[in-house]
């Protein structure tokens, strides 16, 4: 094997597939980029040399490199016949019967997410533009950062997609650190029983499993949904990337809660790809978002209930003069609408005078059908209701641990 140009750093050596490799970690550790110095299949070029992108979790390697990434990988029960093959063939088939069902669930079960987790999902470029305008929220499907970082390639991250784009030589995406775990749950079918049913003239994107998986013909990865498909609040410096087709990531925005603006991080040599991004003001570096619209993310400080803002593993904090104040934050939760209407549970979203956004919280084609639900993304459905026609209407509240203070030294 060929090393890549000496101008990269951290080079290691790993074993893939019964083969040696020169290797550098990538993601913290969660994936490494390989090289060749021939063509295989599945390399890209690389200047002199050829590379792709493999999941820590595939290959051997002595650095202990996974472990940096302070994620567990998936963990296959331990069975007499089982391999990650035969989860992952289970993993596809929706109509996999209890025993096989109990056994995907169970290696599902394993995908933890804990407070300051990197969770992902991907943009098409009219969703980008959509998120540097509109309120600091996310929703929907999504992914753990571990799981799909071996996906660098555009071709390869189109697997993700949500909402299909027509562009296939770049892709975008959202990255944000999970406040709580109790903010998602699995894809699988005991959390969402009509996903699995809706054909396809009422989708976007690939069909979900109900597995708990996404659809795929060479990989096992585990699948989230915002919990009850409700939004959820950004956590600061959250980012709007970009993958290239040399494989490479991109941080194009990041989010700054105190200042409420999107920041243009990338520099003058990326605007390309910012300019791939349709509606954006060519040279505009800050986008501003709703101060007042924070998915109700709230917290009792200095003796009142306030806006607040999470930065998982430094707390939370509230707005004081445009900074994050030094007083403590104690009860911080998060609240949503609910509320039925045409006998279908729905989440309130928005007001425009009298009308009102709802989005199923549990989709299904008889409830697309009454409510005359659009498929915004995949997996999500909305439609605009009068507001008297509400009924029911109820606040959920999701409540957050408040992290203990480092000791003083």
């Amino acid at each position: 094997m060929q090393a890549p140009p000496a101008a990269q750093t951290g080079i290691t050596e790993i074993v893939w597939h019964d083969r040696r490799y020169r290797a550098r970690a990538a993601a913290g550790g969660a994936a490494f980029e390989i090289y060749s110095d021939t063509s295989e299949p599945g390399f890209q070029p690389a200047g002199a040399t050829f590379h792709r992108f493999v999941h820590a979790s595939e290959v051997t390697s002595s650095g202990g490199e996974m472990l940096l990434a302070g994620v567990a990988p998936l963990a296959i029960p331990v069975m007499p016949g089982i391999t990650a093959s035969t989860v992952h063939q289970y993993s596809q088939n929706p109509r996999i019967g209890p025993a096989e069902r109990a056994l995907v669930s169970a290696t599902r079960a394993t995908a933890f997410i804990t407070p300051g987790t990197r969770m992902v999902k991907p943009l098409s470029r009219h969703q980008v533009s959509r998120q540097l305008t509109s309120a600091p929220l996310v929703s929907g499907l999504c992914f753990r950062e571990f799981d799909v970082a071996h996906l660098r390639f555009p071709g390869d991250r189109i697997v993700l997609s949500g909402d299909p784009d027509d562009v296939r030589d770049i892709a975008f995406g959202l990255r944000w650190r999970a406040i709580g775990p109790d903010d998602y749950t699995s894809s699988e079918l005991v959390n969402f029983p009509g996903l699995v049913g809706i054909p396809g003239r009422e989708r976007r994107g690939s069909m979900v499993l109900g597995t708990g998986f996404l659809p795929s013909g060479t990989h096992l990865i585990p699948e989230y949904a915002t919990a009850g498909l409700a939004d959820l609040p950004l956590s600061a410096r959250a980012e709007i990337l970009a993958y290239t087709p040399d494989g490479a990531e991109i941080a194009l925005f990041q989010y700054q809660p105190q200042t409420n603006v999107w920041n243009r991080v990338a520099g003058a040599r990326h605007r390309d790809l910012v300019n791939r991004i349709p509606g954006l003001e060519t040279g505009r570096t800050l986008f501003r978002v709703n101060p007042s619209v924070h998915a109700g993310l709230t917290g009792e400080h200095e003796g009142e209930r306030v806006p607040i803002t999470a930065d998982p593993g430094h707390g939370f904090h509230a707005y004081a003069r445009g900074a994050a104040s030094r007083s403590p934050i104690t009860a911080p939760r998060r609240f949503h609408t609910r509320a039925r209407w045409r006998d279908t549970e729905v989440l309130a979203l928005g007001r425009n005078e009298d009308w009102v956004r709802l989005r199923l919280s549990q989709p299904d084609i008889e409830a697309i059908m009454a409510a005359d639900a659009t498929c915004v993304e995949r997996g999500v459905y909305e439609c605009w209701a009068p507001l008297a026609e509400l009924e029911d209407p109820r606040t959920i509240l999701t409540e957050y641990p408040v992290p203990p203070s480092p000791p003083i030294p």
